[in-house]
């Protein structure tokens, strides 16, 4: 009978205990899809440096006939001054070179060979530019002419 009261008692003190409500469970974490390092989205720009880059151009490829011809003269001293914004002496008004602006550039139309001013320069027979080279003239134009 011991055990009875034992039982009795034990079942009365767990019938008072105070309800304390579900067992709180954690939440599953959603899984994170890894991040990739492996692809760099960042956009750099370079600026094409004026007197070590184009003025050097202009220097190997150009400045044995400029001067005299075309009324500008291209060593690297005189060639910005020469050149960037400077209203073209055979096609006038139109500019030697418009900074951002390739399609209203004298120089990139006669470099780049497309006809719209006359003859390709250099002209053929001497040493034509370079891919690399007309790339060079043309981040120069297209990121302002800067005379950096």
């Amino acid at each position: 009978m011991k055990w009875f009261i034992t039982i009795g008692v034990i079942l009365v003190i767990a019938s008072c205990a105070k309800d304390e409500g579900p067992v709180p469970m954690p939440r599953p974490v959603p899984p994170v899809a890894p991040i990739d390092t492996t692809t760099d989205t960042t956009i750099v720009t370079i600026d094409t440096a004026y007197f070590t880059e184009v003025a050097a151009i202009f220097h190997a490829k150009c400045w044995l006939c400029h001067p005299p011809y075309g009324g500008m003269d291209l060593i690297p001293s005189e060639a910005y001054v020469n050149l960037v914004n400077v209203t073209s002496t055979n096609y006038a008004p139109e500019k030697r070179v418009v900074p951002g602006n390739l399609d209203a550039s004298v120089l990139w139309h006669k470099v780049s060979g497309d006809g719209i001013y006359g003859t390709m320069m250099p002209p053929p027979g001497y040493t034509q530019l370079t891919l690399e080279e007309l790339q060079t003239i043309q981040d120069w134009i297209d990121q302002g002419a800067l005379n950096n």
